[in-house]
């Protein structure tokens, strides 16, 4: 199984989950705040492909 990783909009955290692909997008919540403002993350291997970047999570870009 694939282990995605996720960012709450709206506290900023960031958290994994070890789902299955049939599973991958269904609604989550945040298991910090509770909120459904979540969005899966890229991977970092593939945020680098093109010599890097910089990835911000969270309200006002919060990391």
């Amino acid at each position: 199984m694939p282990l995605y990783e996720y960012c709450c909009g709206k506290c900023g955290h960031e958290f994994e989950e070890l789902e299955s692909i049939a599973d991958r997008d269904k609604p989550r919540k945040c298991p910090e705040c509770g909120s459904r403002s979540v969005s899966r993350k890229v991977s970092v291997f593939a945020a680098n492909v093109g010599g890097g970047s910089s990835t911000s999570c969270g309200p006002s870009g919060a990391t």
